[in-house]
């Protein structure tokens, strides 16, 4: 019952936003209907940026006359022109002109659906991956985990040398956090570690994300 009420909800809202676009221009009658729309976070990089190469918004909007919607750098121009409102998402510029007519293009039910509720959950961006040389490389120093391994021991958690040692010795497991021996002996205590919760978390999710050299 719950998803079902989200459904409509949004069916709802994206009723609204045709509304909104036609308010001014005289269009054929779209008749919005319910869609069925994952119930989890909507992922801007994997649901939302392919919309616009879909649609064929990228044929004008590829940056060589007018700001690009291309990936990589949908997210910052649509942010950055205003084209989304998370106070009222239904009013974000992005639907409503396409909902007008912008330019003979328009988004299917479920494409304008996804977009709302992108925007309705914030409008996040892409979140980059953890950085090993400006997060993960500094627990070591901030942990005190030089103060032994500094060349003499192995591994050697110097900046700059941490990551061959690490990866070379079959210390991680790249998007296997479980079975690599760093987070085994961190978690085991190793030392009486002083690696708090919050950096343990983040080695978890810098190795999840296939232990970059980034």
């Amino acid at each position: 019952m719950e998803d079902n009420m989200k459904i409509k909800h949004f069916a709802s809202l994206l009723a609204g936003v045709l509304l909104v676009g036609m308010v001014s221009c005289e269009y054929q009658t779209i008749v919005p209907y319910d869609v069925v729309i994952p119930d989890t976070p909507v992922d801007f990089a994997t649901e939302i940026e392919p919309i616009f190469t879909t649609v064929g918004c990228i044929s004008c909007h590829d940056g060589s006359m007018v700001f690009s919607l291309a990936a990589g750098k949908a997210y910052s121009n649509l942010i950055s022109r205003n084209l989304v409102d998370i106070t009222t998402p239904a009013n974000s510029k992005i639907l409503t002109k396409i909902a007008a007519g912008h330019n003979n293009k328009s988004f299917s039910a479920t494409q304008s659906a996804l977009i709302l509720k992108w925007v309705t959950e914030g409008a996040k961006g892409v979140i980059p991956p953890v950085s090993f040389k400006t997060e993960i490389e500094p627990i070591w120093t901030s942990a005190d985990c030089t103060s032994c391994h500094s060349g003499s021991l192995s591994p050697d958690l110097r900046a700059t040398k941490s990551y061959a040692s690490l990866t070379s010795k079959g210390l991680v497991k790249a998007n296997d956090p479980a079975g690599s021996p760093l987070l085994q002996k961190i978690n085991g205590g190793h030392n009486a570690t002083k690696i708090t919760a919050d950096q343990k978390a983040l080695i978890t999710k810098w190795i999840n994300e296939g232990a970059l050299n980034n």
